[in-house]
């Protein structure tokens, strides 16, 4: 029977890398589907589509029937089959029909059962893969925790949203430093401050958290600034980050030089920001000045995830 939920699955190719075919010199791309089940929050992937990769068969859907009748008096084939949904996707005509999906478990399992001499590279390949979709939900979810924190501290929703777009690009940010060679306690500092005062135009001497009154024993001043602070400096970091992947930057001088460029790149939005609102995006609001009933809310929160700050903000 098809799963009629079709609303919660999210379909995609995913290609398959030459080294699990054994075929490494040859420039074709193999692929096969996978659908993301909301309600398991699990990979299902296509049956038929590892029968084809595996047997290279002109006719999988008839290899896979043999199959079936092969080893229907095999009990544990019968688990297996007994494991695999039938998931609806629409066909060229843009009808639904239904087709076999399995969970990658399965999958292994069923790859063993099936002669082929790429039978185990295959196997290996599909063992390592799956996890990236787990640590995208697991991160969507600290998302979501963390907004509802701010939303408690009397925060709005649109400016929790900038707030975490921001934390995300930073982060993403951070990790293209570390592998093209900086240092977190040697170079971060530097690197951010070098975007922070050519985006907002700020000298040391007038560092956010003077111009905002923070208490030195604030971790995160970018819990304290406006929205237009988190929108025009996240546009500023994400043009250094892709300065980094389009120049291949590799050591602190190439970044900080892309860091420059990038800054005066957010320095150039805020100014055009700045002429078409009649208002400066920097402020000294803080959300120190909010009313004690709020307030109160923030001394409640639930901590928020420490996995979304796996870096210091260091240096704005």
């Amino acid at each position: 029977m098809v799963d009629s939920q079709q609303g919660k699955q999210n379909m995609e190719l995913i290609p398959i890398p030459h080294e699990a075919l054994g075929n490494q010199d040859t420039e074709e791309l193999v692929e096969v589907r996978r659908v993301w089940n909301m309600d398991d929050q699990l990979w299902y992937y296509s049956v038929i589509d590892f029968i084809k990769l595996l047997t290279r068969s002109k006719n999988p859907g008839v290899y896979w029937s043999a199959l079936k009748k092969r080893h229907q008096e095999d009990q544990g084939f019968t688990d297996i089959l007994g494991k695999i949904k039938e998931l609806p996707l629409r066909g060229k005509d843009g009808r639904l029909r239904g087709a076999e999906f399995a969970t990658r478990e399965v999958m292994l399992r069923l790859v063993q059962t099936i002669p082929s001499p790429q039978a185990e590279r295959v196997r290996l390949w599909l063992a390592q893969v799956g996890e990236e979709k787990l640590q995208e939900v697991e991160q969507h979810t600290q998302a979501e925790q963390l907004r509802a924190s701010y939303i408690r501290q009397g925060r709005t929703p649109e400016w929790a949203d900038a707030r975490i777009q921001n934390l995300l690009s930073r982060n993403a940010l951070t990790d293209e430093w570390l592998v093209r060679g900086a240092q977190q306690h040697l170079h971060f500092g530097l690197l951010t401050g070098t975007i922070h005062r050519g985006t907002f135009g700020i000298t040391s001497d007038t560092h956010h958290h003077t111009i905002k009154q923070l208490p030195k024993k604030v971790k995160h001043p970018r819990d304290h600034y406006t929205e237009e602070e988190l929108g025009v400096l996240t546009l500023a970091e994400l043009a250094a980050r892709r300065m980094h992947e389009q120049h291949d930057s590799q050591g602190v001088p190439q970044l900080l030089q892309d860091a420059q460029a990038a800054g005066a790149f957010g320095g150039q939005v805020r100014l055009q920001f700045e002429a078409l609102t009649g208002q400066p995006v920097v402020s000294s609001q803080n959300f120190l000045d909010h009313p004690k009933e709020k307030r109160k809310k923030q001394r409640t929160q639930v901590s928020p995830q420490p996995s979304l700050f796996d870096q210091q903000e260091q240096d704005q």
